[in-house]
């Protein structure tokens, strides 16, 4: 669910993994959780699930009926997904201009800007209504700023700090060659499109972006993940590069604070779906294979 949620609605790529002892909940049988990797090179814990055990049902006396109607202490569980997920498209996507909202979660998809003259003004507001009743009959959420106090640079500007992934431009000139232009907030490319073919082409263009910004967050990922054969080299990455470094580790707190200490970069977890095992990267003795990064 949390990866379903991260990829196809927010387009930021997870690994989904098990915390160690020492990173996991107090008082939890264990954490799970879903790491990504930001664009400073520090990995952000996006969400987490605990599996709470009996623990807090015993210290808490919460109990319920079994089917012997017999007293028996609670399983609980506890699932975080919060303000760290925006937190996470706001670092992820955002740049110098503003936030980068990826069309799935974005509340308006679509800001429809009339260049505005006073000779043509009528003429290209009645367009732009037409546009946006196009749009909305397809169901997509759109805005038409049709403010004459403001030139249109500013509301370029306004927009695109509020991170609205596809902005429509329409004046005078576009009308009489019966088109408009289309400018992608993440990429900052204008292409232009018929009046008439409007809706799908915004449809199309929508889809486009999800797929390109959640590729472009793999890439990055990908990119920034490292295997360390040795300590050594462990060292040497946490130090030199930014991002996830691989590695096998015994998952004993000794080694998990020492190589804290020593390189500044934490275990983040240990992959779900990696069977893989070898000595330790700190003392040799067997491990499973987890990632190590800085973190917030």
């Amino acid at each position: 669910v949390y990866v379903q949620l991260a990829e196809t609605q927010l387009a930021i790529p997870v690994i989904t993994g098990r915390k160690t002892e020492a990173e996991k909940f107090p008082g939890a049988l264990y954490t799970t959780t879903i790491e990504a990797l930001m664009p400073d090179g520090k990995s952000l814990q996006m969400g987490t699930s605990h599996n709470l055990g009996q623990n807090f049902a015993k210290a808490f006396d919460i109990k319920f009926k079994d089917e012997n109607e017999k007293d028996q202490y609670v399983w609980q569980t506890s699932w975080g997904v919060s303000t760290r997920l925006i937190g996470a498209i706001v670092m992820s996507h955002g740049d110098d201009k503003g936030l980068v909202l990826p069309p799935n979660i974005a509340p308006t998809k679509v800001v429809i800007i009339p260049i505005l003259f006073e000779d043509t003004k009528k003429q290209v507001l009645a367009k732009s209504k037409e546009i946006m009743a196009a749009l909305e009959d397809k169901g997509i959420s759109v805005e038409l700023d049709s403010r004459e106090e403001y030139k249109a640079g500013f509301k370029f500007n306004e927009w695109e700090l509020k991170g609205v992934p596809l902005r429509i431009e329409i004046g005078p000139k576009d009308l009489e060659k019966e088109r408009i232009v289309l400018a992608r907030r993440d990429t900052g490319v204008k292409t232009d499109a018929e009046i008439k073919n409007a809706p799908n082409a915004v449809e199309k263009l929508l889809n486009d972006i999800q797929k390109d910004m959640l590729k472009k967050s793999k890439e990055f990922l990908n990119k920034n993940t490292y295997n360390a054969k040795d300590y050594s080299e462990l060292k040497s990455l946490a130090k030199s590069q930014k991002g996830m470094v691989r590695a096998f580790f015994c998952g004993e707190e000794a080694c998990e604070d020492t190589i804290k200490e020593e390189t500044g970069a934490t275990t983040r977890c240990f992959p779900f779906n990696e069977d893989k095992k070898g000595k330790c990267i700190k003392c040799e003795k067997q491990g499973k294979l987890i990632l190590f990064a800085k973190a917030y």
